[in-house]
């Protein structure tokens, strides 16, 4: 794994004509002569790749020897490596700082974040007041030391769980997808999430290891999933290379022997000890383990938790049904749906294990109602509850709940009036049911009879001729023919019809639904 600080210091000295002192690359990075000193002895390793020497002169300073040709060559695969931004947005900034905290493995020094960032010290003390709210959230302190810098303090599992989050936010996680889409893609050497020391070369040779260590196990998880294994599987790497290994207690160990998925958290970190060298001890297996169960397949779930999602299922569609008057713990396929989700659910719930859900853009776009009232029900059967479901978690049992609001629509019950004989009445009725299929016609009366028709059952009334009917009932008018115009008008107006009856909610605000 490529350390950037080493990086920038092969770069300044391979601008440099003569000699350098360590003083003077210290100012240069805003970091201590010791580092740098340290950082030395990495740098000679390096330059070896190359066929070059670093040479010290004492009282002079030091400076790389070798062959031009290779000086240059290599001065232009480090500042690729490099990739100096030009900015970064607020929005990443934070991300940014965020992940370097976590990943530092000395304190963080604002000169240095400032300097990593092209921005003042003042901006880099406005980000962190920002962030300290969502280090709260995530049971994190702060710590600052006055000169010694800046840390994060808490317990292993949020320090990992908040670097998991950032990392989904950053906007290296794009590019770490498509790895993971095609592994054979070729790769720059450069850095994929800024704030970590990982190139794409690193990430692409992690990826192919997992996934081929991985078994039938990986051949089988859906992308979303295999992506959250490979992340935290990642995540896990780089803490144990940094000397910070997780902490489970015996019990909770007794308690996972218990549960299936041990041997496939082993099979892929077997690969990783071998590359890097280093082992993954029982405590950091385990806790892979809670991560598989938090993705697996309810079949394999314990009976204790599929007993849970049953039940919650069984409250939901209760609840769902009061809510919106529709049958719910009627539909075998939406509890089925639901079961399946809410099992590894609980598990996550229960172990404080997040998940991304990757289309809450769009659900809080198109189904903000269905999530309002999922959020509603939830608020319902879970009043306090510290282990509330989160809004990533809500927005899939959203799509469940509109995948069965919209099984269970109904067209519009229409009655039709149309005046021509009797080949242009049925050419109509063809039309009307074969490119409207938001009606359903249940009478067809003249324009006589429909002065005294039954009208209890209609909710809408399409005629040919102009009615003058003392009902609440829309009346649409069309052509007896109904050119191609006329349909696209019709299928418009209908559809507001349609959709007004299938809302799944006839209310202004979620919190008018029955209580």
């Amino acid at each position: 794994m490529e350390n950037k600080r080493i990086l920038e210091i092969i770069r300044i000295l391979l601008q440099q004509q003569g000699y350098i002192t360590i003083r003077e690359i210290a100012a240069l990075l805003n970091v201590s002569n010791k580092t740098i000193r340290n950082d030395l002895a990495l740098t000679e390793g390096y330059l070896d790749e190359y066929h070059l020497s670093l040479h010290k002169k004492t009282g002079t300073g030091i400076r790389i020897e070798g062959k031009e040709s290779r000086k240059l060559s290599l001065l232009e695969s480090v500042s690729q490596k490099i990739q100096l931004p030009g900015g970064y947005s607020p929005s990443a900034r934070k991300i940014y700082i965020g992940l370097r905290l976590i990943a530092c493995t000395e304190n963080c020094r604002i000169y240095e974040l400032a300097s990593e960032l092209f921005v003042s010290r003042a901006t880099i003390h406005k980000d962190i007041t920002a962030l300290s709210e969502r280090f709260q959230a995530c049971r994190i302190r702060l710590i600052r030391k006055n000169n010694n810098g800046i840390s994060l303090e808490g317990k292993e599992r949020h320090l990992r769980d908040l670097m998991f989050d950032l990392m989904v936010e950053d906007q290296g996680y794009a590019e770490f997808l498509q790895i993971v889409q095609d592994p054979s893609s070729p790769c720059t050497g450069t850095f994929i999430f800024k704030a970590l020391d990982y190139t794409d070369r690193d990430m692409q040779k992690f990826i192919l290891k997992v996934i081929h260590s991985g078994g039938p196990y990986v051949d089988g998880l859906p992308f979303n999933a295999l992506i959250t294994v490979l992340l935290r599987v990642f995540i896990s790497l780089m803490r144990i290379l940094d000397d910070h290994p997780i902490r489970l207690s015996v019990d909770f160990i007794k308690e996972l022997k218990t549960e299936p998925l041990y041997q496939e958290a082993r099979n892929l970190t077997q690969a990783l000890e071998q590359e890097y060298q280093i082992t993954f001890p029982e405590d950091e297996l385990r806790y892979l383990q809670t991560h598989l169960l938090a993705l697996q397949n309810k079949h394999l779930a314990p009976d204790s938790e599929k007993t849970a999602a049953r039940k919650l299922t069984d409250a939901l569609l209760t609840e769902w049904e009061h809510l919106l008057n529709l049958p719910f713990t009627k539909d075998p396929e939406l509890r089925e749906a639901l079961t399946a989700h809410l099992t590894p659910a609980i598990t996550r719930i229960r172990h404080g294990i997040p998940i991304e859900n990757p289309m809450m853009d769009t659900i809080r776009a198109h189904y903000s109602n269905t999530l309002s009232i999922v959020r509603k029900s939830l608020r319902t059967l879970e009043p306090g509850d510290p282990g509330r479901m989160s809004e990533d978690e809500a927005g899939y049992l959203a799509i469940h709940l509109a995948a069965a609001l919209d099984r269970a629509k109904k067209p519009l019950k229409t009655i039709l009036v149309c005046h021509g004989g009797g080949g242009a009445n049925q050419l109509l009725l063809q039309k009307l049911s074969t490119q409207i299929p938001e009606i359903t016609v249940i009478a067809q009366e003249s324009f006589l009879t429909i002065q005294n028709a039954d009208l209890s059952q209609a909710e809408l009334i399409i005629s040919t001729l102009e009615l003058n009917l003392s009902t609440d009932i829309p009346i649409l008018q069309v052509n007896v023919l109904m050119y191609d115009h006329d349909i696209q008008r019709l299928k418009k107006v209908v559809r507001e019809y349609y959709k007004k009856k299938n809302n799944p909610a006839a209310y202004g605000n979620v919190d008018e639904l029955p209580q």
